[in-house]
Order: C-alpha cells, then sequence, then structure tokens
C-alpha cells in the first residue's frame, strides 16, 4: 500500500482512510475499469450491425480504451489471473467478475445472424479468451501497434479476407 500511496502523492495511512485493505482496494479498481470499459462497450454494440460487424466494433472500442489508457489493458490482464488465484477477490466483486460473459452473451443473442445454439457457450468463451489476450497484449511491452495489428489481422480474418 506504501507504492500506491506514494504513486498517487499521499501517505499510505490517506489511503487506508479510504479503502481498508489491499483488497477493497481492488475491488474498488477493478469496479471503476469495469463500468467504464462496459459503458464503452455498450455504445459500440448499440450501433448494430451483423455478428462480423459487432466482434469489429468492439474490437475497435476495447483498442481505444487501451490505447487511451495504458492502465486500463494492464490492470484486465492481472483482474482476470488475480481473481482466480484469490477467493477472496472475487468474493468481493461478486457477480460483476461475470460481466464480460454476459456481455458477450447478450452480443451473441442480439445479432440478427443465425447460429447454432449448440455454438453460442464456446463462441463466448472464445470472445472471453480473445478478449483477456487482446488486453495482455495491448497492455504489454509491444505496446498499442502490436495489438491494433493483431486486431486488425483478426478482423480480416472473421470477414474470410486474411488469406488470398
Amino acid at each position: 500500500m506504501k507504492d500506491i500511496a506514494a504513486a498517487a502523492d499521499m501517505t499510505a495511512g490517506a489511503l487506508y482512510h479510504h479503502f481498508s485493505s489491499k483488497q477493497d482496494l481492488f475491488a474498488a479498481v477493478f469496479h471503476r475499469h469495469q463500468d467504464r470499459a462496459f459503458d464503452v462497450l455498450e455504445k459500440a454494440v448499440s450501433k448494430g450491425g451483423s455478428f462480423i460487424e459487432l466482434v469489429g466494433l468492439v474490437l475497435d472500442a476495447a483498442a481505444e480504451l487501451h490505447r487511451s489508457d495504458r492502465g486500463l489493458a494492464g490492470f484486465t490482464a492481472v483482474a482476470t489471473i488475480e481473481l482466480q488465484r484469490h477467493p477472496e477477490l472475487r468474493q468481493l466483486v461478486g457477480d460483476d467478475a461475470r460481466a464480460v460473459y454476459r456481455f458477450f452473451e447478450r452480443m451473441l443473442a442480439e445479432t440478427p445472424d443465425e447460429m447454432s445454439a449448440d455454438d453460442l457457450g464456446g463462441l463466448v468463451n472464445m470472445f472471453v479468451a480473445m478478449f483477456s489476450g487482446f488486453s495482455i497484449f495491448g497492455g504489454g511491452s509491444r505496446g498499442i501497434a502490436a495489438q491494433l495489428a493483431g486486431i486488425e489481422a483478426f478482423k480480416r480474418m472473421l470477414a474470410g479476407n486474411l488469406v488470398t
């Protein structure tokens, strides 16, 4: 907490005034990032479109979020791992830990394209894994340019334009 307080230009005591533990601080940051990210992603899919168009809109929105806030990309990557490792953190964030699954379930349910019900669970898992991976990549040492190149390649692959 001392390092976090120093980075925030405050004392550890002042930080503990607002958050009683590291876990409470994690949960607050988690909820803040979740609220911001899902506001942006919901606006992106509200434009509507085909399955492939919606995926592209969400990928572009996520890339813009990561470009504008590198901390979000890094925290998203770390939060996924920490929530798996620490049951007490999962308990603190509660059902919000599954928000990304609900988002993709809703997106796939609302697409005008027909999909087999048998494929929906696998698609949701694929998108959660893919977005987690892009978050890790966006927060990593190769940075946003590499993340954008990966996203563009994925969008071309999804549209059937990657391999000629």
